[in-house]
Order: C-alpha cells, then structure tokens, then sequence
C-alpha cells in the first residue's frame, strides 16, 4: 500500500527546510521533495547572502529554527554571526559561508526520522478537487511517481504546486506586470580591502555608508557611483546597475558580488531563465574587468565561484485569505494572527532599469505578517511559504528576505503538524494555540511577543 504522508513540503530553500524541520519536530511524517542535489535553495544554489535581517534595531526578531541554523554555522566557524549593517539598510547582516550551509542542513535533515528527503526530484503534477489537494506528481531518474498526502506546503519559491493545483495567483508590478530583476552572485578572492575600505572612508560621498560603523573590522560597498558612471560612459560597463554592490565573505580576502541584473525575463518561464543565466554569465565577465580596470584593490583579486544558478527575486504571489501590502510595512502594523516578523524595507530594484529604491521610514522598523497569507483561496490543507505569499509587488520587495521565508516556514511547518493532528483544515486551526506553540519553540510569532 502507498504511504500517505502527513505532511508534503515541495522545495528545500529557506523556508521548506524550516517548514520540514518544524513539522517533523512535532511528530508529522514529512516528504521533503527538491530539485536540486542539496539544500538551501537561493542561499546555497543562487550563493544569496549575507541573510538580513534578524533585528530591528538592537532588537532581535526572528530565532526558532532560523536562529539555530546561525548558531550550527558558527559551530563550525561558518559565520560571522548578527554584526551591523555597514551599508545602513537593515539593523544587522548575518554573513555565511553557502557551501557549509549545506553540509549543517544535510546534518539537520539526517537526524530527523519523521523526514524522507528525495532531492534530484521535479514537481510536475498535482490532483486538487474541491480545494483539498490529494497528491502530488513528480519525475526523476527513477520515473514518474505519485505521492499522497494530508496537507501540503508549497516552498518553491515560485508557488509552483499552487499554480498546479489553479490556484489564483499574480505576478509582477500592478501596471505592466513586470518582476524585479533577476541576478547572479558570484566571489572573488584575492582583493585588498584594506585599501577599498581607505578608499570608501576618504570618499564618503561616493557611496552609501551606515556612519557608526568600522570599516575596518568587516566591508560592504554600495558605491562607486562615479567609477560605474565613467565606466559606462567609455562603453566598459553595459549592465543596467548604477552602484557596485558586494559584502565581505567570512573567509580573508574574500567578496560576494551582487551587481548583475537580468531585465524583463520571467522565473517561471524555461526559455527566460536560459536567457537569463547567459546574460547573467556576460554580465560577470564584464564586472570582473570593470573591477580590475577601474577600482582600488582588485589587481590581484580572482573569480572564485560563481552560483549554481541566477537567483530570482520575484515571480509568481498567491492570491491568499489576506495580502501583505505596502502600508503593513510603511506603518509598522501588527496583526492578531501574526506568524512570523519583518524589518527589511521595501527594496526595490527597477524591474526595467537600473535604479534600486528603498522605501521606509526608519531601520527600527518591524511588521507583523498574518498567518493569512500563506493560506491560498479556496483551498483547506495547502500552504505557500516564501516569496510566493500573498502579497503586493510592493510588499514583496520587503518580505522576500531570508530570515523571513524562515520564519514562515516555521510557522507552516507547525501549522501542518497541527492540523494534520487534529483532522482539521487550515481555516478552522485555532491561530492563536500555533503562535502558542511557536513561542515554545523558541520562535516569536510577531510584535506582541518581543521583550523591551
């Protein structure tokens, strides 16, 4: 006989690991399902990092599981931990080395035995009638195979199980459609930042800088705007990004580069995510000369690793029982069902030039996000965690972060143990027993639970 799963998460990222974890951790049975060969998702696969932001202000927002995975990596001298912002966008940056991140969740997913794992696997189908979601269909080396489950979560990122399923959904920007930009991290090592740093602090003007903080113990660079205008003007910079924009690594000498920018290309569209990594590709290659022809402290730097795959900020957002928009952010707004916390501003890069907005009031700042918008319209035992929650393309520019889709995977990993339990669907789960629960794992659900 077929085992029927408790629970079935599609997707190992940020927030299905959480999500896993959770709900094994509360005794569901757990079919974990990834495409790729690892987990982690855009932190591994797409090399996105450092992770911001688990603070507003000196306050700490996010912990449960998503604090846990920090603490294993600094077991293992894997990251610096929460350290403050030298750009000044958030409170704190959580800078991590991708390639151990894997081995602490593989570690992670090895010691629970409520999770079966099947990675190298594509979701390709699903069975929904009546909004209750049945089964799942995927394929891999092995063939095509079904699997049978009690509740689903859909943490693709892409809300790819929900678009299976008909789930009403949007995409992009309110007047064209249009999704933030795509980019392709990669690390260069070998650069002399000492000499950037000195360069940065007697030309202040020429970047973006948070004043409190010392250079010279960890370097983030927004800048260079004069040296990308000139590089532009000789024909040497074609990307449309006006700033260069990289982070120390954890490790001596050592840069993680987020500057290119893929255009008008959609994330769920095969034909434009090709499109997107051979433009990406070009755009490293033309950094890496702008680098070393125009800016101090790169003569002897070298490209180290380029992320497996370009990472996307934006896509498909569900049409959930609420929607997150620009005012929950903009006003600080607290909810009685909240799930999980945010301080990111809205971030928004030009889905179609090369400005970047940020959108705030101060770093301080922290919202609450209902349990709401993880729950899709008219379905009973499907959620979507991520960046594919319902959410405007405004709000989504802020909630799209890490430490975020961790903490939402918390909450839904838990929330499906919990109904799974109790034979219950998501729209009769008592909101308030789960942030209950998730205060017990050390999470804090919203703004209510924080300690002044």
């Amino acid at each position: 006989m077929t085992k029927t799963y408790d629970v079935i998460i599609v997707g190992a990222g940020p927030s299905g690991m959480t999500a896993a974890l959770s709900a094994a951790r509360n005794g569901a049975s757990v079919l974990l399902i990834e495409k790729n060969g690892y987990p982690g998702g855009m932190n591994t696969a797409s090399m996105v990092c450092p992770l911001m932001t688990f603070h507003s202000g000196n306050t700490q927002i996010i912990k449960g599981i998503a604090q846990e995975i920090v603490d294993r990596l600094a077991e293992r001298d894997a990251t610096l931990g929460h350290i403050p912002d030298p750009i000044g966008m958030v409170s704190t940056i959580t800078p991590i080395d991708p390639v151990v991140l894997k081995l602490v969740y593989f570690e992670m997913l090895a010691k629970e035995p409520n999770i079966t794992t099947v990675f190298h696997t594509f979701l390709t189908g699903a069975v929904a009638m009546n909004g209750k979601v049945t089964s799942i269909i995927v394929v891999n080396k092995s063939g095509t195979t079904a699997y049978q489950g009690r509740s689903f979560i859909d943490a693709t990122g892409d809300a790819d199980l929900a678009y299976l399923c008909k789930a009403e959904f949007t995409q992009g920007r309110n007047k064209d459609g249009m999704s933030q930009p795509m980019s392709l991290m990669f690390k260069m090592g070998g650069v002399e930042l000492e000499r950037i740093a000195k360069y940065v602090q007697t030309n202040p003007e020429q970047f973006i800088l948070n004043s409190s903080c010392d250079l010279s113990t960890y370097l983030a660079v927004s800048g260079f705007f004069r040296e990308v205008a000139k590089a532009k003007e000789n024909g040497d910079l074609t990307i449309p990004r006006d700033r260069v924009l990289f982070f120390q690594g954890i490790h001596p000498d050592e840069i993680i580069v987020n500057m290119t920018r893929v255009l008008c290309l959609s994330g769920v569209n095969a034909k434009n995510l090709t499109q997107a990594e051979f433009e990406a590709h070009r755009q490293v290659d033309e950094i890496i000369r702008f680098f070393k022809n125009y800016l101090p402290g790169f003569d002897h730097a070298y490209i180290q690793d380029i992320a497996d795959t370009t990472g996307v900020r934006e896509s498909r957002r569900i049409e959930g029982k609420a929607i997150l928009v620009a005012e929950d952010i903009l006003e600080n707004r607290c909810y009685e069902t909240a799930v999980a916390m945010c301080a990111f501003p809205i971030d928004i890069h030009d889905p179609v030039g090369d400005e970047l907005n940020w959108i705030r009031k101060e770093r301080a700042c922290c919202y609450d996000i209902p349990f709401g918008v993880m729950v899709p319209k008219h379905f009973s035992n499907l959620l979507v965690t991520g960046r594919c929650i319902s959410a405007t393309h405004e709000a989504l520019a802020s909630a799209r972060i890490s430490p975020t889709a961790m903490a939402l995977g918390e909450a839904a990993g838990l929330a499906a143990a919990m109904v799974t339990g109790a034979n219950i669907s998501f729209d009769e789960l008592d909101v308030h027993q789960l942030q209950n629960r998730l205060v017990e794992q050390n999470a804090i659900p919203g703004k209510k639970w924080l300690q002044h």
